[in-house]
């Protein structure tokens, strides 16, 4: 493969069935050493050419087999891009990856672009970033001689951005047409990114999977954790001292602790968080306000955007095994009404009961799954649906009747997997989207075959669609507020009852 010129020198990559394929592509200075909680740096050029051809480690985090994370390092912030052959310019899609902003990377094989960019005729670009409380750390009164700069993993997602501007060019890309696309943490992030300034002239779409504006914190919030994480690292000295000589999985252990504190998600006490603390602090800096009363007040009406969610989100965490702290069956089904209740009270503190009533009342349960399934429900609403639902509604209407143009959409492709019926659940729409049903992971998150592949076709023409045009091929969010539905359903749905709603409306 011949050569290309990008800022930083010249770069080979490797060549596959119709898609250039260039891995590890550094989109910033490695963050060590004095850069460790700096901001990201340029790159530094080389001389000759850089032979792209491997992916490189992920950012710190625990070591996950199957995440493909085995190998995690400082020098973390790279780029892996497929391009078709042919003449561009292509649209480009930037997708950040998911994770709970504490673990994933840009090369986990379900995020493999190689079809999507070959299907759609667009370039697909995977970004890393750091995380945990390395990326979302708020470490300036822990340890204020560290000078840390904030939301570092946030930053990286700018630069990333901004990469593309300066680069994609050479690919063959159009940086005039740059959909940000992401899933779970990702499509926060993308979400966050619509709300900030640094980032607005970088992208002119966005696609939001299981994702939402309102998960951020205050500093206040994001201290408290901070002051957690330092208390749990090794050695002795200031804080600034043992963080500046931290090995990563020393922090990474200090880091994990630090998550059995419950945090208040979205500068907002109805809402509390459980295991995920790491994620963007409003810093009035980077991060002025809370990206969905910015959206709302028409901070992105520039922007088109499609946002959505998997119908039984929660379902993966609640009931698979791998995902739920290895939590049989069998103790789900033993539950009763006093432990949903239970549950349900840590969960909405001050509106536990009426919660119970309404969710009996919606939710048919599952005889394989038992009255869990209300619990669930639950907290597929409060961390998803309705969240979800606030910034389609932000976004369409933003600074105006006449807000952004904004599609809503919904996956109800329903699967079985780790033993368990787990619905449309968390998860399940990503190898759809990157074409990957016939894949081992993508066979465990869609139950692979025919049906599957024919579905992954759809979402992949309504993507590439909007990456290439801006539009979406149905009604758009503020004529009806209704989803397109990806599955079984009717093709256009509203994505909670009118009833759920209403019991929402005074929590989020």
């Amino acid at each position: 493969m011949s050569a290309i010129e990008i800022s930083s020198g010249r770069l080979t990559g490797l060549s596959k069935d119709g898609v250039r394929e260039y891995r590890g592509v550094p989109f910033a200075a490695a963050p060590t050493g004095e850069y460790r909680f700096r901001a990201p740096q340029p790159v530094r050029p080389w001389s000759g050419e850089l032979a792209a051809e491997k992916f490189r480690p992920a950012a710190w985090q625990t070591p996950n087999p199957l995440m493909g994370t085995e190998q995690i390092s400082d020098d973390c912030l790279y780029l892996n891009i497929w391009v078709p052959e042919g003449e561009g310019p292509f649209p480009v899609m930037v997708w950040i990856h998911g994770g709970a902003y504490t673990s994933g990377s840009p090369s986990q094989l379900l995020y493999n672009g190689r079809r999507l960019a070959a299907s759609q005729r667009v370039i697909v670009v995977n970004a890393a970033y750091r995380l945990g409380g390395w990326g979302f750390g708020w470490l300036k009164e822990v340890a204020p001689t560290l000078e840390a700069d904030s939301n570092l993993g946030l930053r990286d997602q700018v630069a990333a951005l901004q990469w593309v501007q300066e680069n994609i060019a050479a690919f063959g890309g159009d940086r005039h047409r740059v959909t940000v696309f992401g899933e779970s943490a990702g499509g926060f992030s993308v979400a966050t990114l619509m709300a900030t300034p640094a980032a607005k002239s970088l992208f002119q779409r966005a696609i939001v999977q299981s994702g939402a504006a309102d998960f951020v914190l205050s500093p206040d919030e994001a201290a408290r954790v901070a002051e957690a994480l330092v208390a749990g690292l090794p050695g002795s000295g200031s804080a600034a001292d043992r963080l500046r000589h931290v090995e990563p999985r020393d922090f990474v252990r200090a880091q994990n602790g630090a998550m059995r504190l419950v945090v208040n998600r979205g500068l907002r006490s109805a809402t509390p968080q459980f295991g995920m603390v790491y994620m963007p602090v409003v810093d009035g800096d980077l991060l002025p306000q809370s990206p969905v009363d910015a959206i709302a007040a028409g901070c992105a009406r520039d922007k088109a955007m499609m946002a959505g969610v998997c119908q039984d989100e929660w379902n993966l965490f609640q009931f698979a095994p791998p995902f739920n702290g290895g939590v049989g069956m069998d103790r789900f089904l033993a539950m009763d009404e006093n432990e949903i209740r239970r549950r349900m009270k840590r969960q909405l503190p001050e509106h536990a009961e009426q919660a119970f009533v309404r969710y009996a009342e919606e939710v048919q349960v599952h005889p394989r799954r038992g009255l869990m399934d209300l619990v669930s429900a639950l907290e597929t609403d409060r961390t998803f649906r309705m969240p979800t639902l606030r910034l389609l509604d932000a976004h369409a209407h933003g600074g105006g009747d006449a807000g952004g143009q904004t599609w809503g959409f919904r996956f109800s492709h329903e699967i079985d997997a780790f033993g368990v019926p787990l619905g449309a659940c968390h998860v399940t729409d990503v190898p759809l989207v990157f074409g990957l049903t016939d894949t081992p992971a993508g066979q465990l998150f869609t139950g692979g075959g025919p049906a599957a592949a024919a579905l992954s076709e759809q979402v992949m023409a309504a993507w590439g669609r909007f990456a290439r045009d801006g539009d979406a091929a149905w009604q758009r969010w503020a004529e009806q507020r209704l989803a397109r539905t990806f599955g079984p359903g009717p093709e256009l749905a509203p994505l909670v009852s009118a009833q759920t709603e209403q019991f929402w409306q005074p929590i989020l």
